[in-house]
């Protein structure tokens, strides 16, 4: 396959001096260990580099769901969202699809980086703010999530885009600093080989909008300046770590995120789920769905603790500012519906050749961000289905 060079975020400055340079060694805490995920293994399915995207039906009929009026179902990609569960300022919608794609084996970046599977490490000679280097030491091609917060190297990154990394493939990949005071091997005291680890919770909103749609590193420090500063946290390097990996907050993040699960749970049959939209303060906030359920299983732990650190975030901000918490009803599934059609609507703003295995396409509307994961060559043969492996919408 012919490798794409990766596009300069015109955002950055010259590579290497995106961030504040500074001898301080940072107060970071420990991560939580990597939740390991399962492999994506269909029976007769090829890498997906070399295999065409083939239909496939559940394999259990959805009985006809007795609350239909409650659920929102788009002609496009026969997907539904669900009626919301509200658990205090925060609602989650299942989202569900009966025409799903199977797009072959994929892993979890976490799973590969806990088996020893992959790598994710700086740039040689010295390392680039705006780009990592992921090493994919299998033969299961990665899926990586937009978000994905990775810490140790030079400093701490989130990834910019979806991401398909190859089998046995060693691939440059966007990224962007979420540590404003650190550019050296060090970190919490200790030496950091320039590797680096996954967190197991994606950015927040408001940073990854910075950075996977709005392309500015200022805003995603302004906006992990914030985050932690609602969270009372004051890390000598300022990196957004230091909320996620705090372990009263991490504590938090795991009772809401069982509440999650508890509501996803109870779509039936399984199989039909492929992903989630949620809404906080009475807000959308985004949408989240994959080609097939056991695409939205690699990525549903990490996607739902990003949720729950929003919901956590949003309540921090509200102490803070000296606002009460938030008693806005969850806005019904049609709304959902409407804000991610309102963002596809659009036209497509950007097509981007990956140095990986997919192709993103990105739109904007007035409310919001989106985005599709394509695979090269697969997802787009004749007379073949055409779905993306993975869909963002993100409200501004």
């Amino acid at each position: 396959m012919r490798i794409f060079t990766t596009l300069v975020l015109a955002a950055f400055v010259a590579a290497g001096s995106g961030c504040t340079r500074s001898n301080k060694t940072p107060a970071g805490q420990n991560a939580p260990a990597a939740q390991r995920t399962p492999t994506v293994s269909v029976a007769g399915g090829d890498e997906a580099t070399e295999a065409p995207q083939r239909a496939q039906p559940p394999s259990v009929a959805l009985a006809a769901r007795p609350d239909a009026a409650a659920w929102a179902t788009s002609a496009v990609d026969d997907r539904s969202f669900g009626a919301p569960t509200e658990i205090a300022n925060r609602a989650v919608y299942p989202v569900t699809s009966r025409t799903q794609v199977d797009v072959g084996p994929l892993l979890a970046l976490d799973a590969a980086l806990e088996a020893g599977a992959a790598e994710v490490r700086e740039r040689e000679g010295g390392g680039s703010v705006n780009q990592l280097i992921i090493e994919n030491k299998g033969k299961v091609p990665l899926f990586v999530l937009a978000g994905t917060v990775v810490k140790g190297g030079n400093q701490d990154r989130q990834i910019g885009q979806d991401f398909i990394i190859e089998g046995q493939k060693t691939t440059p990949v966007d990224a962007f600093c979420v540590e404003h005071g650190r550019w050296n091997g060090q970190r919490n005291g200790q030496a950091t080989n320039a590797q680096f680890k996954a967190s197991d919770a994606v950015a927040t909103s408001k940073v990854r909008a910075a950075g996977q749609y709005k392309k500015s590193q200022s805003e995603v420090w302004s906006n992990v300046s914030s985050t932690n500063a609602a969270h009372n946290k004051a890390p000598a390097s300022d990196t957004l770590l230091a909320t996620i990996d705090d372990a009263e907050i991490a504590r938090e993040r795991t009772a809401i995120a069982a509440q999650v699960d508890g509501a996803l749970a109870r779509v039936n049959p399984q199989g039909d789920l492929v992903g989630i939209a949620y809404a906080i303060d009475g807000r959308v906030r985004g949408a989240r769905w994959f080609s097939h359920n056991k695409v939205f299983e690699l990525a549903r732990k990490k996607i739902i603790a990003g949720i729950a650190l929003d919901a956590v975030t949003a309540r921090a901000e509200a102490r803070a500012a000296g606002r009460p918490l938030s008693t806005t009803p969850a806005p019904p599934a049609s709304a959902v519906d409407a804000f991610v059609k309102a963002v596809e609507a659009a036209a497509v703003a950007e097509k981007r050749n990956t140095a990986g295995g997919n192709v993103n396409e990105y739109q904007e509307s007035g409310q919001g961000y989106g985005s599709r994961t394509m695979m090269k060559g697969g997802s787009t043969s004749p007379g073949k289905p055409t779905k993306p492996v993975s869909v963002d919408v993100l409200s501004k």
